[in-house]
Order: structure tokens, then sequence, then C-alpha cells
């Protein structure tokens, strides 16, 4: 009784802890802000007229308000104006509030779109723009975007607080006035690196064999920096799991040095400040992109991929594990036939009709095989049941599908408001993603998804022969291998390999999914581990290492020197036969490189991904009701913002 008396005790004791330390870290509060304050033209108005602030540690915080970029001559103005109210307790924690005024009076104001409020900028990052992505529009003016004025002061390669305004102004005097708090850091990278001991580690999702290649490029950093140890651990499994150990680590404040991620991951540890600018590393004159291993040289597609979480432009990860989507076919099939290899969608279903006579005699021929004592009514109905699981193409993904499918037919699924940085769901009411939607439920007895087999993916019904095309990704291509014909020692089929087809009435919409992960630095340990840290992402994303990788997974490589490279056009080339399937992939993948395409990033957006992929479902394999599909799916994804 005692035990249990004193356990409680403690229980009790830790959680007494742990609230007040909830408690005193809770940030400073406002009460009795207008946000959205209205007044006429020339009206006295006091941004702090009964505003105040408190913190729970600290007490009345009111006096330590900043008001920043608030002008007495902006009541002189019709229009809008912003500015923002900020208020910092005694442990640094800060609170901040942008209030919008609207000044009443003849005429309408113009509109700024893309204002981010407060921004950090660390020195040595790409040249500060404060008018990315803003623009101006105007009821009778039109786009006034040439128009807008930067007024104040800032400095973005020296450390500070700056303040300015950013104005546009319409030709009845009417304008719109945002308030922008510039906060430069410094990055504070080392000049040298240290003799002493450093251990940093990496957390990923690889199975065992590409572990083993992640710790071989381990090894081979560690005789460029001895110093340097590499830690490894096993693969999280999944990435849905690494990224749950990863918000979870956020939260405990342990952290690892990097971790392999998905944009939409990458976009959720930013918002948890985890990772690091990679920008000054980048543009560093000693440890930066450059010479051999010059930034430009890494792929164009995947450094836009990589840059896309602000309106700046900032690299918070760099491209490592990189695939995309190919077409795989049974050119046997395709041979036996005297059929074309589809370049068009239009081609998939003008040869779906040969493709299912074939099969349908493939899946005949296996059943009687298979039970040679059946009467032939007992066979007709064991024939019917293979027959019907006999369809021309198949797509593994359907969240692929869905994206690929609307983007070719030049419709929209997601985007970002730049405002705030939220996600944008728009697939509900586009007349374009309608149609792309249509086109797949009038064929879903030519093209399906693996669920139409019980499978999560169609690599088994296609190396079954159920199915004659499909796509999937290119660093998967191994599971398409047929197996080997016991009595000739040769695969029971020939594969080939090619781009994903395109919408023929639309062939300037050709786009092919732009797939696997990047790698970010964590905001953790010294200044001298995120150096290690930067170097071993640097190390890993090498002309020789992004070869190795792409010919030993089947993953391509990040850079254009390593596409160039005389050992990787060997591989393209000559390969060998244990090379040939990874070959296959790699060129068809290059072949299409130019149109690959990469979907907006932000928290929610792997959200929107599984809602449009069950929709997807629905509209192939379910009741078909497509409206009501894009509804649920656009309802689902809201559920989490």
């Amino acid at each position: 009784m005692k035990k249990v008396l004193f356990t409680m005790l403690m229980l009790l004791g830790i959680m007494t802890l742990a609230a007040c330390a909830e408690q005193r870290d809770q940030v400073p509060t406002f009460s009795g802000v207008d946000l959205t304050p209205e007044i006429s033209v020339g009206e006295s108005y006091t941004p702090l007229s009964g505003v105040t602030a408190s913190d729970n540690e600290d007490g009345n915080l009111t006096s330590s308000i900043v008001v920043s970029g608030w002008n007495a001559d902006d009541v002189n103005y019709v229009g809008t104006t912003t500015y923002i109210l900020s208020v910092t307790d005694s442990v640094g924690q800060r609170s901040s509030l942008t209030v919008k005024l609207t000044v009443t009076g003849d005429g309408q104001p113009p509109v700024l779109t893309g204002v981010v409020a407060e921004q950090q900028y660390s020195i040595g990052s790409s040249p500060y723009n404060p008018l990315a992505r803003v623009t101006a529009n105007d009821p009778v003016d039109g786009d006034l975007t040439d128009e807008i004025e930067v007024v104040g002061d800032y400095a973005y390669n020296e450390a500070g607080r700056y303040v300015f305004a950013i104005i546009v102004t319409n030709s009845a005097g009417a304008r719109a006035k945002e308030t922008v708090v510039l906060n430069v850091i410094d990055a504070n990278i080392p000049a040298a690196m240290t003799s002493d001991p450093i251990t940093i580690t990496l957390w990923h999702a690889m199975g065992e064999a590409n572990q083993a290649l992640l710790q071989k490029y381990a090894d081979s950093f560690k005789d460029i920096y001895p110093n340097i140890t590499v830690e490894i651990p096993a693969g999280a499994g999944n990435y849905d799991t690494l990224k749950n150990n990863m918000i979870n680590a956020i939260t405990a404040k342990d952290m690892p040095n990097l971790v392999q991620a998905y944009p939409d991951h990458v976009a959720e540890y930013l918002n948890g400040n985890a990772v690091v600018n990679l920008d000054p590393y980048i543009n560093s004159s000693t440890w930066g992109l450059n010479g051999a291993d010059a930034f430009e040289d890494i792929i164009g597609s995947y450094r836009e991929e990589n840059s896309q979480y602000d309106a700046y432009g900032t690299f918070y990860s760099l491209p490592f594990n990189k695939s995309t989507e190919i077409m795989i076919y049974n050119k046997t099939a395709f041979d036996f036939l005297e059929l074309p290899t589809p370049e068009t969608w239009q081609d998939v279903i003008a040869a779906a009709p040969a493709l299912k006579a074939y099969g349908d005699q493939l899946a005949e021929a296996k059943v009687r095989t298979d039970n040679p004592g059946l009467s032939e009514g007992e066979l007709a109905e064991l024939i019917e049941s293979a027959q019907n699981m006999i369809v021309p193409a198949s797509y593994d993904s359907t969240g692929n599908a869905f994206i690929t499918f609307t983007r070719q037919w030049g419709g929209a699924y997601t985007g970002i408001n730049y405002n705030d940085f939220t996600g944008q769901y728009l697939w509900r009411d586009n007349a374009n993603t309608m149609l792309a939607m249509t086109f797949l439920k009038d064929n879903n007895n030519i093209i399906t998804l693996p669920e139409y087999w019980d499978q999560q993916y169609a690599s088994t019904p296609f190396v079954n022969q159920q199915t004659f095309v499909t796509i999937g990704s290119s660093a998967g291509i191994r599971y398409n291998i047929p197996a080997t014909d016991p009595t000739t020692g040769e695969p029971v089929f020939e594969i080939g390999v090619a781009p994903v087809p395109f919408n023929a009435d639309l062939p300037d919409e050709k786009a092919v999914i732009q797939q696997g992960t990047n790698v970010s630095v964590l905001n953790t340990g010294t200044d001298m581990e995120k150096l290690a840290s930067w170097l071993f992402l640097k190390h890993i994303i090498s002309t020789e290492n992004t070869i190795d990788w792409a010919m030993s997974t089947g993953y391509l490589p990040v850079r254009t020197s390593g596409y160039t490279h005389p050992a990787y056009q060997e591989f393209l080339n000559n390969p060998t036969a244990n090379q040939l399937p990874i070959s296959m992939a790699a060129n068809a993948a290059y072949a299409q490189s130019g149109y690959m395409f990469y979907d907006p990033a932000f928290i929610g957006s792997s959200r929107a991904r599984v809602q449009v992929g069950l929709a997807l479902e629905r509209i192939m394999l379910g009741d078909g009701d497509i409206q009501a599909a894009l509804q649920s799916a656009y309802d689902e994804a809201n559920l989490g913002s």
C-alpha cells in the first residue's frame, strides 16, 4: 500500500511540475484588440486604445507592447493599412498580431496580395527581394504590380530587426499599405572545421539494402573528415512512421541532425521551426555548392521542388532519392499482336480490344491446364471468372493517377495561398478535372487500379498477365519482372519500358509526376554539428555518389553531371544483364524529364493526396458519382485544416 501511495504521489508531483512548466512556457496574450477596425478618412485613431497584454509569469505587459508600421498620417488615405503589435516576455517568448485598418471614403482601394507580415532572413541566403510573389490589383486601374513601392530601410547583410512598408496607390489616390517586419539573422557557419570528435545522426525510412548504401557513404565521408561519425540507425519502416517519429522528436526537443523527408513533411517540420535554412550553406564560398559540386548542376525541377516552402525560394531541403513514374508493358504481347508502343492514352484505348482478347486466351489456357479433370460446364465458370480479371491497363497509385490525369487534362488539384501559406484544394469545381475523371470512368474497363484485384500495387497482376500496361515508380521496376519459365529457363514474357502516356488531345499538357524524398538539416546541436550535417548532405548528392546510388537502387541521379558521366552513360546504353531493368527505367525517365512536375507542399497536402486517391477509387470502382466523390474528398481534406 505504501508503494502504491508513493507512486501516486510521484505521479501527482510529475503532473504538477509538467503543468507548471506548461504554465511558465505560455506565450504572452493580447486583449482588447480589434483586428479589423474601420474609420472614416481623416478620423483620429490610436492603435493601442484599449489594448492590453499579459503573461502568466510576468503579469501585465501592456507597457512593453511595440507597434510596428503605424504612422499617424495613415488615417488620411482611403484604403487599407496594416500594422503589427508585438510583445515579448521575460524569457524571450514573443506574441504578435497583425491589425488591418480600413479607412473609408470615396473610391475603392487597390488590393495587395502575397505580403508576408513577419519574415526571417539568414545572412548569406539568396539576395532578399521584399516584393517576391507580391502583386497588386485595382478595380479601376487593373494590375498595379509594377507600381508597388517599398518604403523604409532594411539591410539583408546585417543582423537586426527592420520594419518597412509595401505600398501601392491607384489613380484616385486610394492606397493599400502593408507592414513587414524583417528579422535578419546570422547563420553562424564556422569558418573552419574542428578536429574534435563529432557525431551526427541521419533518420530515414529505407530498407536494409539501401541503409547499407547510406552507411557506405558515411564511411567514405569519414575518410574525408576522420573526426566526424555519421550514425545511420535502422529505417523507420515507412515514411509516415518516420514523420510521426520526427513530430515526436520535435516536441521532445530530441531531434536527429538530418532527416529524409517528402516536401509536405518538411513543411510540417518548418512549421515547428525544426529545419535549417540551407541558403547560407549553399552560397558559402568555403563550404558551398560550387566547383565540381555546383549548385546549378542539380536538376532544375528538383531545385524548384526544394525551394517552394516560402515566398523567397528558401532551400530547406535538397534532393536525394528521386524517382518518377514510367510505363511498363508486356512487350511479348505487343509484339505478338503487332501493336505499337503506346505514346498516348488514346493509343492505350485503341490497343485494348486486342490486349483483352490476348489475355482472355491466356486465362482460358491456364484454367484448362490447372483443372484437367473438370467438365466443360465447370470449366466455363472458372474461365469466365479468370477472364473477368483481365484488364488491359492499370495505374499503380490512385493518388498519382488522379493528379497526373488532372494535369494532362488541364485541370486543377492543389495550390498555395501565398498570403498565409495555407493550402488550397482546387479539384472540386474545376471543369477540366471533371473531364479527366470522366475519361477514367468511361474507360474503367480498359484502365483500372490495383484495388480491382485487391492489390496494393499492379505489379502482381502484371506479372500474372492479368494486365499488360502498368504505370508505376521507376524505382520499383524489379517488381514487374515476370518469373522464369521452369521448362525454358527464360522469363515468362519480355517487358518493355517507355514514358508515361499523355493526352493526345492536349499534347502541350504532357505531365509526369516527380517522386522521391529529399534530405533536410535539422535545427539541433551545435553550429559545428550543423556544418558537419551540411557537409554530409553535400557528400551524398555528389556526382560520384548520386551515380552509385542510382545504379544500385533504381532511383535517378539528382545532378545533370550524373546523367552525362561516362559511367552512367555506359549503364544507360550498355547495361549488364543484372542492370538491364534499372537501366530501362532510367532511360524512360530521362526521356520524359522535360515535363516532370511536383505539387505544392503544405501542411495537409499529404491528406489531400489520400482523399483524391479514395475519390478515384469511388469513380472507377465504386458508384461512379464523380461530383459526389470530389466533394467528399474536398470535405475530408478540409477536416484537418
